[in-house]
């Protein structure tokens, strides 16, 4: 029962991402100590430096793993690939919906890509539906994004810049919707956009 709770929680990823960071830690000490007659040493980064950004790759890792099964298992894997690529392009210029561990986040964005996979699979949307969805999403970037966080805050100088971005990302997106004469492409797009735009809603935000 405790190898299984350990598993569901995640934790082996804090494990690696310490014996990582550590490894790296001590290999980048013996490095300078080598470099120690150069003028200007290079910097060494603390250990939960290194910590934070493996815990971020190692994490990201297990997640698109995870997705993979999920896709394979449920014969949606084009669904799962193309509605989640839709939503990171967005997603990562709006911002959004933020929990507060990692085990939540990787629940939650298991349930939530594969139900918009599944939608996109066996639910095909009206052109009127479409248009109004596209719509509707620039309306929530102009209005909210980007949305800032205590894990990834965001300098005002940034703000337009990054909200053009996701205004220029989601343009691109439209053009290939319009374009596309595959059904896979253009529902999966409309349905990733959809749940790029349910997390910056406000009332969402305030999830944890």
């Amino acid at each position: 029962m405790k190898y299984i709770k350990y598993l569901l929680t995640f934790r082996y990823i804090k494990l690696i991402s310490y014996i990582s960071a550590r490894y790296l830690h001590n290999k980048m000490k013996e490095y300078h100590k080598k470099e120690h007659d150069t003028d200007k040493p290079k910097k060494i980064y603390n250990r939960y430096t290194y910590y934070y950004g493996f815990q971020i790759i190692i994490g990201g890792i297990n997640k698109f793993l995870l997705l993979i099964t999920l896709g394979i298992l449920l014969n949606i894997l084009p669904y799962l690939i193309l509605t989640t690529l839709s939503f990171i392009s967005l997603r990562i210029w709006t911002g959004g919906l933020h929990l507060d561990s990692y085990s939540k986040c990787t629940y939650v964005s298991l349930l939530s890509f594969t139900l918009i996979a599944l939608l996109a699979k066996y639910i095909i949307l009206g052109q009127f539906i479409n248009i109004s969805i596209f719509l509707i999403i620039y309306f929530l970037i102009l209005i909210y994004a980007p949305i800032s966080h205590p894990n990834r805050p965001i300098k005002e100088k940034q703000k337009i810049k990054f909200k053009l971005i996701a205004l220029f990302s989601l343009s691109i997106l439209t053009i290939i919707h319009s374009f596309t004469n595959s059904i896979i492409i253009s529902n999966s797009i409309i349905y990733g956009i959809l749940l790029a735009g349910l997390i910056m809603l406000p009332i969402v935000n305030k999830l944890r």
